[in-house]
């Protein structure tokens, strides 16, 4: 078992991936409802990262689970009231379960590949305010703060640059950070909580 990581609440937990996709499989209480999915996964890791993801709901919630989809490819718990939002990164899954709508999780292992992406997603007035000295992991900040809003605002056509906004913040290895969108009529505002890991940076929605 390689739980890492427990809260409550919101409801969150990181599994870091120590074993092989049959290990994870044999951990599941119901593995019969997840074959037919199982079946159309060939890449070991993605299945590994597929399989974490349930054995690690199915500990935060000291039950079995059943995951499904909605239209947009939002993942949801059947017979439940909880929202749910996963992520993956190398060798860890993190999932996050709240009561209230607009859930959203994001995490990224610390690598500088993001200081070759940046343009996808930062604005001009984003870069002024990045510290030098921590360059890759307040970009990576940014990069799951807009990924977790994404995933609240559940919309198609988004354009990171200009839909997506992080309000400026100081680069420290905790904290809250406030967002919002400009994809949507009503422009929703939300405070998301980051911390910053040996191997990781993770942000996610507080459900208020």
């Amino acid at each position: 078992m390689a739980l890492l990581f427990k809260q409550t609440p919101p409801l969150l937990g990181i599994w870091k991936i120590e074993e092989s996709s049959d290990e994870l499989f044999s951990l599941l209480e119901n593995r019969e409802t997840y074959l037919s999915q199982l079946d159309s996964i060939h890449s070991e890791s993605r299945r590994k990262e597929w399989l974490a993801s349930r054995v690690l709901l199915q500990e935060l919630l000291e039950a079995p689970v059943c995951v499904a989809y909605h239209s947009n490819g939002a993942p949801y718990l059947l017979e439940s009231n909880l929202f749910l939002s996963i992520s993956h990164t190398k060798d860890y899954v993190t999932v996050l379960l709240q009561e209230q709508p607009f859930v959203g999780i994001d995490m990224e292992f610390r690598s500088e590949r993001v200081l070759k992406i940046r343009s996808r997603f930062m604005n001009i007035e984003e870069e002024k305010v990045i510290n030098k000295e921590n360059e890759v992991e307040h970009l990576l900040l940014y990069w799951c703060a807009k990924e977790a809003l994404f995933k609240m605002i559940g919309q198609e056509a988004v354009d990171f640059q200009k839909h997506l906004h992080v309000c400026s913040f100081s680069y420290s290895t905790d904290g809250y950070i406030q967002v919002y969108e400009t994809k949507t009529k009503e422009r929703k505002t939300f405070t998301l909580k980051y911390w910053v890991q040996p191997d990781f940076v993770l942000v996610h929605s507080i459900g208020k």
